[in-house]
């Protein structure tokens, strides 16, 4: 572990405990109950916090030194005891990120949003939005089939595109829109299937804001933005539509972004619940810079260049997502219903391989239903129907300039059902026990016409059960101790049961891959001022997918095992000021290498940290002026490091550590909100993600530039 990291950790807890008042088990001056009727409750996500009756607070007591001081955590780690139906009250580790605490965030990307989570590694490739990704548990990202995304109950997880067994794009999402983001660490929830190796991560969008707002930002690299919300809480039906402009040139040449979208929510009352119809469409160019190596670079070469400058991609989607779900409580039916259609081309150039270019053209509908029945308090049984249909076509080509096809790769058109039964129970037979248990069973059928290889062409229809079962023990108020097993899965790619080489044989009898995972864990808040957070994990995974650099295709390595522990902690100095620290430890490796000695799993970084701090102060409200905003100050501050990693599966090419320094100052007066993003990346010759060139020798990386620097001016007109 890092020594540093851990001092910093048992610093604050100590802190804490010489300053901090001692808690009771019915202390004078406690917290109030702080659950709150959120802005949206949405029926696809199963999370949104329901409607509840807040709690007189008591008077404090006059001698107590110190303030107390009711945090937004604490919520988090009430909820974990309770039967409920939202992802905090899983025996698992989840981390929650709100509205508010975006917010204060330095976001140049959506991926920012996820640098404070413990154990999270984000990758930021600047090109356009290829192959960002979130990754965490010793999973390398959700480009291959390991991090289920889900967006208002919308599965955002592509099967069989950017690599052989799926991809995922969600680059679209800008901070304006989201309610609230759930991390779950691990496969610990019967709601969710596919693709849930690591974990799920679910985002939950607005159904309104508080008032009509302009916003305007700009910043390095001819960065603009512009952003308009229409939205009023007390309109029925109640708009929430959300409008943006961006443009960006990049740091490096070839590397210009455009981007546009209309997002569109409307929520209105409907029999015992509300229902949302979203009607969203965006469309992206972007130029591709891609990767250099770093000895040409050592050597001379402008890391501002880029790779080929005809390297191009674009992307349009449009979708209609329809959501239900019961007001007043928790019980009741939940529905979802969308619509996906998407085109996307990419050309990229990965030397020594001539330009490489996708073009892919699909729809994707289906349906979430399930319905909650709780009889009372402590008994919670979930009851649902997942289905899910693809239709895609999709070529890989070597070119030239992007039109001059020099071979065709790959040539699919795949249809894929998915259709899933799923029931979850949650039931207290004590105060302080609570037991979750949960079955998935999954159903695929998946037709291949391979029209390089017609031999190769096929219909697969493997399945999977994956059960869970946790338990949480409550011994004391808000310290949870937890403990769970469960398996995931992914479907099986269709080049996996198809190959398009004429060396490859079809396999339609291909079981699904899946995951074994246990952890234990515990999390608390100590007297109302320290939030501590720790878990173990152990994951066996049949079916390791790895990226061969010699040839640019994903192969199978066989099975392998990825163990680790992660930490958090935050120090509530005052209402106003926060202090927070990350760790995440991880070690995957192979179990029985093809090569010996090759047993590593390559760029999954060993450690992980974060620290920082965080700074909110309002003031002068005009009781007169129930138009005019309060007044406020917030300087928000993180140190991010990702540890050295293996390049290559014996460990003999190490990347180096990556370190990056994030921090947003905000002012707002009255109805204007001022603020500066700035980021900096102290090392030349490092990045998220580096590769290892076999045919060059060297490392391979995106240059990223020293200084990033976001400014924004937004006015809501009530």
């Amino acid at each position: 572990m890092n020594k540093g990291l851990l001092l910093i950790l048992m610093g604050m807890l100590l802190l804490t405990l010489g300053a901090a008042p001692v808690r009771g088990t019915e202390k004078e001056g406690a917290a109030p109950d702080k659950e709150a009727t959120p802005a949206a409750q949405e029926s696809s996500s199963a999370t949104q916090e329901a409607a509840t009756p807040k709690k007189e607070a008591t008077p404090k007591a006059k001698e107590q030194a110190l303030p107390e001081v009711v945090v937004e955590t604490q919520r988090l780690v009430e909820k974990k005891d309770k039967v409920t139906i939202k992802s905090e009250g899983l025996p698992a580790e989840v981390n929650v990120i709100t509205k508010e605490d975006i917010e204060k965030m330095p976001v140049r990307n959506y991926t920012d949003m996820f640098r404070q989570v413990p154990g999270v590694k984000v990758t930021k490739y600047d090109r356009g939005d290829l192959g960002d990704s979130i990754a965490f548990r010793g999973f390398s990202s959700g480009h291959s089939g390991q991090v289920a995304y889900f967006i208002d109950g919308v599965p955002m997880y592509l099967v069989e595109g950017w690599s052989n067994t799926g991809w995922t794009d969600i680059g679209w999402l800008i901070p304006e829109m989201i309610e609230r983001i759930e991390v779950i660490k691990g496969p610990f929830s019967a709601l969710y299937g596919d693709a849930a190796l690591a974990g799920v991560i679910n985002i939950i969008t607005k159904k309104s804001d508080s008032s009509p707002s302009l916003t305007a930002r700009g910043g390095s690299y001819n960065t603009w933005q512009g952003v308009g919300v229409l939205s009023d809480p007390s309109w029925t039906p109640t708009p929430f539509l959300v409008w943006e402009g961006f443009n960006r040139d990049g740091y490096r040449a070839n590397a210009d972004y455009q981007r546009g979208q209309l997002f569109n929510k409307l929520t209105m009352p409907v029999l015992q619940g509300d229902l949302s119809l979203r009607l969203h469409h965006v469309a992206r160019r972007w130029g591709d810079p891609c990767n250099l190596l770093v000895s040409e670079v050592q050597a001379g070469r402008d890391p501002r260049d880029a790779a080929n400058p005809t390297d191009r991609g674009d992307f349009e989607l449009s979708d209609v997502v329809v959501n239900y779900s019961p007001k007043g409580g928790e019980g009741g039916f939940y529905g979802t219903l969308y619509f996906n259609h998407l085109t996307w081309t990419r050309g990229s150039t990965f030397r020594p391989s001539p330009q490489d270019r996708y073009d892919d053209r699909r729809n994707y509908y289906g349906w979430k239903l399930m319905y909650n029945f709780q009889p009372f308090e402590q008994l919670s049984l979930i009851a649902g129907n997942d289905l899910r249909y693809d239709d895609i076509f999709i070529r890989r080509m070597y070119t030239q300039n992007r039109y001059q096809v020099l071979s065709v790769i790959w040539d699919y058109h795949i249809r894929q059902l998915n259709t899933a039964f799923f029931a979850q129970g949650q039931y207290k037979p004590f105060p302080f026990i609570k037991l979750v248990g949960g079955l998935r069973y999954d159903l695929f059928n998946i037709d291949v016409d391979n029209k390089i290889i017609p031999a190769n062409s096929g219909v697969g229809t493997p399945s999977i059960f994956s059960p869970k079962v946790g338990i949480i023990v409550t011994p004391y108020k808000d310290i949870n101790f937890f403990a769970n097993r469960g398996e995931g899965f992914r479907s099986p790619g269709a080049s996996e049961m198809s190959p398009y080489t004429t060396t490859g044989k079809k396999d339609f009898g291909l079981d699904v891959p899946k995951v074994d995972t246990w952890d234990v864990g515990v999390n608390a808040l100590l007297f109302d001022r320290v939030y501590f957070s720790f878990a173990y994990f152990n994951t066996f995974l049949q079916g390791e997918i790895v990226l061969d650099n010699a040839t640019g295709l994903y192969k199978n390595m066989g099975d392998s095992v990825r163990t680790g522990f992660e930490i958090e902690a935050k120090l509530f100095v005052t209402k106003e000021l926060t202090i927070f620290g990350t760790f995440g430890d991880v070690r995957a490796r192979l179990k029985n290498p093809q090569t010996p000695g090759a047993y590593y799993i390559t760029s999954i970084s060993p450690d992980t940290s974060t620290v920082g701090f965080d700074f909110q102060r309002s003031w002068g409200k005009d009781s007169q002026k129930s138009w005019v905003k309060e007044n406020r100050v917030g300087v928000n501050f993180n140190y991010v490091r990702y540890a050295r990693a293996p390049v290559t599966a014996d460990g003999t090419k190490i990347r180096p550590q990556f370190d990056q320094f994030l921090s947003k100052f905000l002012y707002g007066w009255r109805n204007w909100t001022a603020s500066v993003d700035v980021i900096f990346t102290p090392r030349d010759f490092s990045t998220e993600s580096m590769g290892w060139s076999t045919a060059y020798n060297t490392y391979t990386y995106y240059p990223k530039p020293r200084w990033d620097v976001l400014a924004g001016l937004r006015y809501q007109f009530y």
